[in-house]
């Protein structure tokens, strides 16, 4: 039943399997009259998890949390039973870590804060507390930014898990009084974030004796959460989150980003200048360099679309579209309202709308304007920077002829860089990531480690004096 002719009720398509794990097989459908994606979720009537599998809908269907996945309906036919859940789009931690290693400190704290909210939320959501008792990197999945719970065929109340004739658990991951037959409670779930804290900063489960490999203030709390006895453990999942946002000097900003820490704009002084490919690629690579970072379409170009299109991919619920694993925004008109997401850095495409790229820096949403123009000595500055305009700007040539580089005319006493040339920018080679990484000196956190690391780094704001970096 994997074909992409098969109908499910008369509405959801199926078009692949997601995946396929001890309950049953997960697909992406859709939606057929909402044009909408669906998650669905499929159990055999004749599995043994099939008692289980119903507790879990109906648990999902009282939980409302944005960390949490909507449940829209349950149908059965004469051989399965299926779950119908709200679509997410992401990485697991467990991909996440896989892919790039050790996660770096900043990262684990932002996600840890995430995850030990929803987990307060799980034990204060009624006034029995909801446990979750599976907490594993395989069941977190960072979706735009917000990491999201999924799995729940675990989940139970205090009393009904501590009366159930079986217990589960994760090995490395799995309280000791889930192994031992012990008393299940809150503090099952902070051993479990501890758990999940200690792999995204080690890059591996933690087993007996190595919760020590994470040194300093993470680790103190790290350690508090995986004692074994579960009174020497935080008393709340809250406790745990505000531990952690005490680490860093910017904790609201981790519990709520109000803005990206990084908004580069792009914009050419005229058509064909570049400026889509440069764009792409500078997002792509700041992801590459752990800061997860979205592409923005401000032009009239529907070129996002366009590629939704080419794969087949519709965008999800943040009205986002994700091309080659690249998150990419199309234009929307100013009363669309869209789900709200966070990334730390934003990369603005506004084609050759200058005016509007002038307008928004004067409007303090950007941090730096990319100036893209053809390098020919015939080319001219837009007449809207003749004036004599505030904004500060790094100048980029993308078309320039071999031998010494040379500034348009009126360009004095500013950065101005050669483009290189790269085929894909979907995958910049070393050239052009050299080329990232110089203009975006001085933009970015200098920490080595944290280049190095799995996740974001901070990124700082700040305005560089004209003739201050390496001009041409």
């Amino acid at each position: 039943m994997t074909g992409k002719d098969t109908i499910l009720f008369g509405k959801y398509q199926l078009i692949r399997i997601l995946g396929q794990g001890r309950s049953g097989t997960v697909y992406l459908a859709l939606h057929r009259e909402l044009q909408e994606y669906r998650a669905i979720k499929q159990v055999a009537r004749s599995a043994a998890c099939q008692g289980r599998f119903y507790k879990e809908a109906l648990l999902l269907k009282r939980l409302r949390h944005p960390g949490i996945p909507i449940v829209y309906d349950l149908e059965e036919d004469s051989q399965y039973i299926y779950l119908i859940e709200e679509f997410l789009e992401g990485d697991s931690i467990y991909d996440l870590v896989s892919e790039r290693g050790p996660l770096n400190r900043d990262a684990v704290i932002r996600y840890g804060i995430q995850i030990c909210e929803l987990v307060h939320y799980l034990h204060s959501a009624e006034e029995v507390p909801i446990l979750y008792l599976d907490l594993q990197p395989r069941n977190l999945l960072v979706c735009h930014g917000q990491v999201k719970l999924l799995d729940f065929d675990r989940s139970d109340t205090l009393f009904s898990a501590n009366a159930a004739d079986e217990r589960y658990g994760t090995d490395g991951f799995a309280a000791p009084e889930q192994r031992k037959e012990g008393r299940l409670g809150v503090r099952t779930d902070i051993y479990q974030i501890g758990a999940v804290l200690y792999y995204m900063a080690a890059g591996r489960p933690q087993t007996e004796g190595t919760d020590r490999a994470v040194s300093g203030p993470l680790g103190a709390v790290i350690r508090r959460c995986l004692q074994n006895d579960a009174a020497l453990r935080y008393g709340s999942a809250g406790e745990v989150g505000e531990a952690l946002g005490g680490l860093h000097s910017n904790t609201e900003c981790l519990r709520q980003i109000q803005s990206p820490s990084l908004t580069a704009a792009l914009v050419g002084a005229r058509g064909g200048a570049g400026v889509t490919h440069i764009a792409i690629g500078l997002t792509v690579w700041l992801g590459r360099t752990g800061r997860p970072a979205l592409y923005e379409e401000h032009n009239r170009s529907g070129d996002v679309r366009a590629m939704g299109e080419t794969f087949g991919i519709r965008p999800d619920s943040y009205g986002i579209c994700t091309v080659r694993k690249l998150p990419m925004k199309p234009r929307y008109g100013e009363a669309v309202q869209l789900k709200r997401c966070e990334y730390p850095a934003v990369v603005r495409d506004y084609g050759t709308d200058l005016q509007a790229v002038l307008q928004d820096y004067e409007a303090g949403q950007l941090t730096v304007i990319f100036l893209v123009f053809g390098g020919k000595w015939w080319d001219r500055l837009p007449k809207e920077l003749s004036a004599g305009t505030r904004a500060e700007m790094v100048f980029l040539c993308s078309r320039a002829l071999p031998g010494p580089l040379k500034k348009p005319p009126g360009v004095s006493g500013t950065r101005c860089f050669r483009v290189p040339q790269f085929a894909d920018p979907f995958e910049p080679d070393r050239g052009a990531e050299s080329f990232y990484r110089t203009i975006m000196d001085g933009y970015l956190s200098e920490n080595a480690a944290e280049e190095r690391s799995g996740s974001w780094g901070i990124i700082r704001r700040i305005r560089r004096r004209p003739g201050q970096g390496s001009p041409a």
